[in-house]
């Protein structure tokens, strides 16, 4: 032990020393046995506090007996290890064959197996150490020889936890460095309309490669080069991006691109070289459209919830200086295109909606089917083509009330502690048939509530008018406030698009291309009792079906390949939701890209360390040996033993 844990044995020895003495004495009664009763607590304690202090003890025997193999099963190790193309793994399964029993590490859960049994290829798409370290230690091992290619995400992680067990290690490294490539990551445009212009930004990785740039390719299922470039070689550790643009063609529907990196010479490992991306492509626009006429914090927490409405993504665009811009790059855009988008648009957004709104936008508001209006200004003013007449905005601070109105939210709005939200401001009152509210308020939290919501339909058409301004506040606090944002604009939009089947949400991964090891996962809509998926593949039929309840989550991990999913989302019996589409998963994992220089040095320095305070011989922590637990259960026993046979409770 070191004199810092010497220290503290002393004192501790010290302190359950003085305490049994003082309570034998002071506590009991004199009894014949008391001081044998005494004896044995105070020796009890010692040994906990020996336990919890973990000193190594020798044990003899176990120099060899308790060295065990470490074995790196990650993909990365399925990487070529030399320029003649064999793998690292082959050459690791060499390593081990002197070994009777070997820990498989890679993911959270390490496997312990014999020789005889080693898998063919790795099983684990991430390399952590750590675990494997702690479940060999935790059976009783004493040393260990790791055999990696040494790309490990927790070597620091791996030093401290083998300081704290006592655990000796060495290193074999296998696999050499060799001139390499790949496409470390793929941004796509997710939706766009037919005509539409599509930008892929591509980050590039290189390690030990000769020359100033490499080139990339965007190619369609045909075949066909939409768009090429070449990206700059970037340093050491550091990635590269290149952006690209092409022109979207062909029919609507899921249009699957590639991404190819080409090198001057012969790339070992081609499983980077190739990265896969979709775009959904429609006729018209079919995801929401917010019109943002006074911009302030609240479309940055409004985008992404209607962003969850529809299988294409929301739209935004921002008044400024009396012109339309995106929300994505503030760039220009065009008055007739926001009016083309808002015409095929499930969903209309006006935010900032006032009696001075310029007129194309009244003229949007008069037509759209499905409308929601976030209001602003000081004056009275009536939505065009409703006959809704909004009042002039209430002075003072306007705070939620816990009293749950009948709507269609009513479920998702229960149970939600409104007592510490932010209050509101300028709410005001609405004139209107046949509505329905969510959420009072009430002003400085009495007199008579006015409604933070009111929704109501005109033949075909569905309206709703947030009558408030600040709604924003409720979502940039965590807890109440945010789960109560959520919850209303969900219910409040999910209502609106009821009927609709060309924007109402469906069933959809949360990725559409996903690395090899990753779990493809679906998520749905919310206020539904299960959802089924069954995923198939074009050669093999069905390969997976799951059934999840209404709020968790469903997904498998399936091996490389294209598949095609069948979900449906059933609420009160019948089928409220559904979708079906492709699905990917890459041969690519990021444990093939490739790494520069000498791969996560720490590990050498942690083997180095961990050995260095290591005494010669076999040894394990007291606290992983079995015998100092059954000794100080022993003692108790006596104690208690004798206690009883003085006649002390």
């Amino acid at each position: 032990m070191g004199a810092v844990k010497w220290i503290l044995l002393i004192c501790g020895g010290a302190v359950i020393l003085v305490y049994t003495v003082w309570w034998y004495r002071t506590r009991e009664e004199p009894v014949a046995g008391r001081a044998l009763a005494a004896a044995l607590r105070a020796t009890a304690l010692l040994l906990a506090w020996l336990i919890l202090l973990n000193p190594g003890i020798p044990v003899a025997g176990q120099g060899a007996r308790g060295e065990v193999a470490l074995l790196d099963a990650s993909l990365s190790m399925t990487r070529p290890g030399a320029p003649d193309g064999s793998t690292v793994w082959s050459a690791a399964l060499d390593s081990v064959a002197r070994f009777t029993r070997v820990w498989l590490f890679g993911g959270p859960t390490p496997h312990s197996v014999s020789t005889d049994s080693l898998p063919t290829t790795p099983l684990y798409p991430e390399s952590r150490l750590a675990p494997a370290l702690r479940a060999a230690a935790s059976a009783g091992a004493v040393r260990g020889v790791v055999i990696t290619d040494a790309r490990l995400a927790d070597a620091t992680a791996s030093l401290e936890l083998a300081r704290r067990q006592t655990f000796a290690f060495s290193v074999i490294r296998l696999g050499s460095s060799y001139p390499e490539a790949g496409i470390a990551q793929v941004t796509a445009t997710p939706w766009a309309e037919v005509g539409d212009t599509a930008e892929v930004r591509v980050e590039v990785v290189a390690a030990d490669l000769e020359g100033d740039s490499v080139s990339l390719e965007v190619v369609d299922e045909d075949g066909y080069v939409r768009a090429a470039g070449r990206a700059a070689l970037p340093a050491a550790g550091r990635y590269m991006p290149l952006h690209l643009r092409f022109p979207v063609r062909g029919r609507a529907g899921y249009q699957r691109y590639t991404v190819r990196l080409s090198l001057g010479s012969p790339d070992l490992e081609a499983r980077d070289d190739r990265r896969v991306f979709y775009i959904r492509v429609t006729e018209r626009p079919a995801g929401p459209v917010l019109i943002s006429l006074r911009p302030d914090w609240e479309p940055s927490f409004l985008l992404p919830v209607l962003d969850r409405l529809s299988d294409a993504p929301a739209t935004a665009y921002l008044w400024i200086a009396e012109g339309l811009v995106g929300s994505d790059d503030y760039q220009a855009v065009p008055l007739s295109t926001v009016q083309r988008r808002v015409r095929g648009a499930p969903l209309l957004v006006l935010h900032g909606f006032d009696a001075e709104a310029p007129g194309w936008a009244q003229t949007l508001a008069s037509g759209a089917e499905r409308l929601l209006v976030v209001t602003a200004g000081a004056r009275a003013f009536d939505l065009p083509g409703l006959g809704i007449r909004v009042g002039a905005p209430a002075q003072g601070e306007w705070y939620a009330a816990s009293d749950v109105l009948p709507s269609p939210m009513a479920l998702d709005l229960g149970g939600v502690a409104v007592e510490e939200l932010s209050p509101l401001l300028r709410v005001r009152a609405v004139d209107a048939r046949r509505t329905w509210r969510a959420v009072n308020l009430r002003r400085f939290r009495r007199g008579e509530p006015l409604p933070a919501i009111v929704a109501g339909s005109a033949g075909t058409r569905r309206w709703a008018v947030a009558t408030a301004e600040g709604y924003w506040r409720w979502a940039s606090r965590p807890g109440a406030g945010r789960q109560l944002y959520r919850a209303l604009w969900t219910g409040v939009a999910g209502w609106l698009l009821e009927g609709r089947s060309d924007g109402a949400i469906g069933v959809e991964p949360r990725r559409r291309v996903v690395e090899r090891g990753e779990p493809v996962r679906w998520r749905a809509p919310q206020r539904v009792d299960s959802l089924a998926v069954e995923l198939s593949a074009s050669d093999s039929g069905t390969v997976w079906r799951g059934v999840a309840a209404g709020g968790d989550s469903l997904a498998t991990v399936a091996p490389p390949g294209r598949y095609r999913f069948i979900a449906r989302a059933y609420r009160d019996g019948r089928v409220a939701a559904s979708a079906e589409g492709p699905v990917e998963v890459e041969e690519f994992s990021r444990e093939l890209l490739p790494a520069s220089g000498t791969p996560s040095p720490e590990l050498l320095a942690a083997e180095a360390r961990v050995r260095a305070g290591r005494p010669s011989g076999g040894s394990r922590g007291l606290a992983t040996l079995g015998w100092p637990y059954l000794i100080l259960i022993a003692l108790f026993c006596g104690e208690w033993a004798v206690r009883r046979v003085s006649g002390l409770r």
